[in-house]
């Protein structure tokens, strides 16, 4: 018999492979957002396959990490530390980490807390709503490991990576990029 969480995950990605909205011809996140049977599978989901891995904080890089950061957190029972982009308020923080080019071409500029890190034998989940390059979310891997965070994984909405980027940061997700292309 299927376990309800994992059900509850295959059920939202046949979802989004049937009904992720387009804008422009391109998947539109903020459009999954809006659905309100989708928004509250979202955590759930995305947690599913760390709900046994003792989590104690999911970090999420900005624009919209936080908000399915936030979603992950909740449905797993942890705290969220959230990875600002260097231009935004973040009162107190004191880590500073650039990524790598993004899809864009630029690196961004990250910002922590170290507070929020707690100390040794923290346990992790990167989460995003999307991965290509993989360079924000290895960016925010690497401050965390520096300062003794174990990562355990990451945990994405839409995968457009390589499978070599996949296996370096251990990532799960509900969808591909050409699923949510085929589905709306």
């Amino acid at each position: 018999m299927m376990d309800p969480s994992e059900k509850r995950r295959r059920w939202l990605s046949e979802q989004l492979r049937q009904r992720f909205p387009l804008v422009n011809d391109h998947p539109d996140v903020a459009g999954v957002l809006r659905q309100p049977d989708l928004l509250a599978a979202l955590g759930p989901a995305l947690a599913a396959p760390y709900s046994d891995a003792s989590i104690d904080i999911v970090v999420a890089p900005e624009a919209r990490g936080p908000i399915v950061g936030a979603l992950t957190a909740h449905a797993l029972g942890a705290g969220l530390v959230l990875a600002r982009k260097d231009d935004r308020n973040h009162p107190g923080a004191d880590l500073l980490v650039e990524s790598d080019p993004t899809w864009r071409g630029g690196s961004e500029t990250f910002l922590l807390r170290s507070f929020d890190l707690v100390g040794p034998g923290v346990r992790a989940l990167l989460v995003d709503d999307w991965i290509t390059t993989g360079s924000s979310l290895r960016a925010t891997k690497s401050i965390l490991e520096q300062h003794d965070v174990e990562v355990v994984g990451t945990s994405v909405l839409v995968n457009k990576a390589s499978a070599v980027v996949l296996d370096e940061l251990g990532v799960e997700w509900l969808i591909t990029f050409d699923d949510a292309m085929r589905g709306a």
